[in-house]
């Protein structure tokens, strides 16, 4: 890694030129880079580097990693690429895919804005964001194993919707490296999203890909209704979890037909055993 003097260009990373940051988080810090290449090749994407007081971290970092690697094995059309994983400098970094788009997040934002997407391209979306975590929930490896790849983390921010319609799923692994962080002994949670775990998540019990599932039905009937499901702190919003029964979408949207109110009912089903395999 070489630090750019004040006025003398960006920084480089590896073989990527940080030209701006674009986010930060509990985590890391992202950045729009270019990768240049052999006959002026070059490439946009998108750089995370994870801040200095984690990197110290062995165990949050090689969890990460692990992820980030397995993760980069899914190739599909809704899940976003990753190219690179390095190390410069003692400084880590995720090197994936550039997407010109906005989080789901906005978009629903819009939407209560009076900028309303109808409910058949919402369901669209939905499906897409699906298809991606089937992809990659269903990975083997060249061995043929299955991977046993999780997300951990579906919500509004971790999709992407691209300019030209298409969706994509960012951030595999991310909330379950941020549990692997300790601090004297004890976990350290960085970021949490408790409004969309599912109930087996918020009793600490193991998880499958059917808390994805879960997950994707919280995002889903959010989507439907322009509205949280599960509001207030984290404490309300575990309580309303495990008490189940949410409403049905159509309850806060009319035009939502009955068909999607049970694919959110099953989704969203206290029993993993009810819900989509």
């Amino acid at each position: 890694m070489t630090a750019a003097s004040a006025g003398a260009g960006p920084r480089t990373l590896g073989r990527y030129e940080l030209i701006a940051s674009i986010g930060s988080g509990g985590m890391a810090e992202v950045h729009l880079a270019r990768q240049r290449g052999p006959m002026g090749f070059e490439k946009l994407v998108v750089v995370k580097t994870i801040h200095q007081q984690l990197a110290s971290k062995r165990a949050f970092i090689d969890m990460l990693l692990e992820e980030a690697r397995v993760a980069a094995l899914v190739k599909h059309a809704n899940v976003v690429d990753i190219y690179d994983l390095g190390e410069a400098g003692g400084e880590y970094f995720i090197a994936m895919e550039y997407l010109e788009g906005e989080p789901l997040l906005s978009l629903l934002y819009a939407g209560k804005q009076g900028q309303r997407l109808d409910v058949l391209s919402t369901a669209r979306m939905i499906a897409d964001s699906a298809r991606g975590l089937h992809a990659a929930h269903e990975h083997h490896g060249m061995s043929g194993q299955p991977m046993t790849l999780i997300h951990h983390d579906v919500s509004p921010g971790n999709i992407v919707i691209l300019f030209t319609g298409e969706v994509k799923l960012v951030d595999f692994g991310v909330a379950k490296a941020e549990d692997a962080v300790t601090e004297g002994g004890a976990p350290v949670i960085l970021k949490g999203k408790v409004g969309y775990m599912a109930p087996e998540k918020v009793r600490h019990q193991p998880v499958d890909r059917r808390s994805d599932i879960f997950s994707l039905g919280v995002v889903m009937w959010e989507a439907l209704t322009l509205r949280r499901l599960y509001r207030g702190d984290d404490e309300e919003a575990a309580r309303a979890i495990l008490a189940g029964s949410p409403p049905a979408p159509s309850e806060g949207n009319p035009d939502v037909p009955v068909e999607l109110d049970l694919v959110c009912a099953t989704a969203m089903a206290a029993d993993p055993s009810a819900r989509y395999p």
